[in-house]
């Protein structure tokens, strides 16, 4: 018994590790196609860490549930008093990047410039994606008073939460340029009218006072010549609408993301990236920010994102954070035990789960 004992819980780690892995990529896929066959793969492995579950509680008599379980149980203890929206599934931490955001917005919007531009670099275990995510959530809620058809972005069709998409690339400077266009008429159903037109004239209107769009790029992506030139491009061309009333303000997030942008020292390469980018945002400071770079989260800031839902008692507040660093990969959790540093990626999936377990 002992060694099939001894195989089930091998067994069971393999499949919690795969599971998390799984869990990463879903959280990173955008293409539909590999979002689904990601879920397959998830629910394929939680049907077999069951069975080796209940096998080994059948060989001792015991309950051997953990990780996903046990945080589930550990989640449901919580008080929770707050309604629990969308925005909680990205609002943990990173206060002083969303105050660099206000910043630069009011005094873009102060200034009456219509187009803005953010630069979200980080490393991948980070989200930058999600932060602009948030913050699209965060404006519909402080400057629209939660009027969420004054803001236009485009929505998943399974969870109506912002899209992150493709940033639109080519070979060259031409082809970028003529993908752009194709993706703005199609998004906005401009129909004969070409993209400068529109900035131009602002017809056909759009009924919105504010236009949101996430682009995501891999650092693998970047080539700097080329994409200097198409985003200052894009930054000339939506300078056509500064003086035109009838257009929208237009936000753009570009989430870049580059492996181990959280890490300390940075390397040569990771400060390369970033002096390319802010190269790009000095030319254009009047419209154009980069945010700091999103770094692993404290334990006692996600402690104080779950006191912000109600609960008060700092005992089950423990008990779920230590759950959930359970559940971890091995290198995690040694990031846990040694700096109590949680990568935003893990806790957005922790956030999830609260969702859906409160929301149910």
């Amino acid at each position: 018994m002992a060694s099939e004992l001894d195989g089930l819980q091998q067994q069971a780690e393999t499949l919690i590790r795969k599971i998390n892995f799984f869990r990463e990529e879903l959280a990173r896929a955008y293409d539909a196609e590999k979002k689904f066959g990601l879920g397959e793969d998830i629910r394929e492995a939680e049907e077999q860490l069951a069975a080796a579950r209940r096998r080994m509680k059948e060989l001792t008599g015991l309950d051997t549930t953990s990780g996903d379980s046990l945080l589930d149980d550990q989640i449901r203890n919580l008080e929770i008093s707050k309604e629990i929206g969308a925005v909680y599934l990205v609002n943990c931490d990173r206060e002083p990047h969303v105050d660099h955001f206000w910043a630069a917005f009011d005094t873009y919007l102060e200034g009456e410039t219509p187009y803005q531009f953010y630069f979200v670099l980080a490393c991948p275990t980070q989200q930058p994606h999600r932060f602009s995510e948030r913050m699209t959530y965060e404006l519909a809620i402080q400057e629209l008073e939660e009027e969420y058809g004054a803001i236009h972005y485009v929505r998943e069709p399974d969870s109506q939460r912002v899209r992150v998409e493709d940033l639109p690339l080519g070979r060259n400077l031409r082809v970028a340029q003529r993908e752009f266009r194709k993706y703005f008429g199609q998004r906005f159903q401009l129909g004969e009218t070409s993209f400068e037109e529109y900035l131009k004239t602002g017809l056909p209107r759009l009924e919105y006072q504010y236009v949101a769009t996430i682009f995501y790029v891999n650092d693998s992506q970047w080539k700097q010549e080329l994409m200097q030139e198409y985003l200052q491009w894009l930054v000339d061309s939506f300078r056509q609408s500064a003086t035109h009333e009838d257009v929208p303000i237009f936000l753009f997030f570009f989430a870049v993301y580059l492996d181990h942008a959280h890490l300390e020292p940075a390397s040569e390469f990771v400060r390369q990236f970033e002096a390319d980018i802010s190269g790009i945002v000095k030319a254009n400071s009047d419209c154009s920010t980069l945010i700091n770079r999103l770094r692993p989260v404290p334990a006692h800031l996600l402690a104080d994102w779950i006191r912000g839902l109600g609960e008060q008692n700092q005992t089950r507040i423990d008990d779920v954070i230590k759950a959930l660093a359970s559940g971890l990969p091995a290198n995690k959790k040694e990031q846990f035990k040694k700096d109590q540093l949680l990568d935003m990626a893990d806790i957005e999936l922790f956030q999830r789960r609260v969702y859906e377990i409160v929301n149910k």
